[in-house]
């Protein structure tokens, strides 16, 4: 009765590399990627990140990606596989403006405003209105 060797260890990154590396040397122009590969490749998502996995397998990024979460969904991070409505305040997270002032006209007359915040006007026109007011 003959015996088979059943691998019981997980393959390595290394492993699954070479693998990629035998297939790429070995196959006809164009032809996809076997099945098998994309399993070893997707098995190693639980120690490696997408990422990584794709820059040393040579893959690309999104069909690693895609494959991984149709056989895997449990794998991916909560944030990934949720989706929900965040509305973000994004004029809290605006710096807010200061603005000085300073305007002479020909007879003298001064302004001096310093404005810090929101800026409700635009001050080219108050510059305008003060020295086009023809005293």
């Amino acid at each position: 009765m003959d015996q088979q060797f059943i691998p019981t260890a997980k393959p390595t990154l290394e492993d699954v590399r070479q693998r990629f590396e035998q297939w790429r040397e070995s196959r006809k122009h164009r032809t996809p990627i076997p099945e098998s590969l994309w399993e070893g490749a997707v098995g190693l998502c639980a120690d490696h990140s997408i990422y990584r996995i794709s820059r040393s397998l040579h893959l690309d990024y999104n069909a690693l990606k895609r494959r991984v979460c149709y056989f895997h969904p449990e794998s991916l991070p909560e944030f990934v596989t949720s989706s929900a409505f965040v509305e973000l305040d994004l004029k809290a997270s605006l710096p807010e403006a200061e603005c000085l002032v300073e305007m002479e006209d020909k007879e003298g007359a001064k302004v001096k405003m310093h404005i810090k915040g929101r800026l409700y006007f635009d001050p080219l026109e108050l510059m305008k209105a003060f020295l086009g007011s023809g005293r």
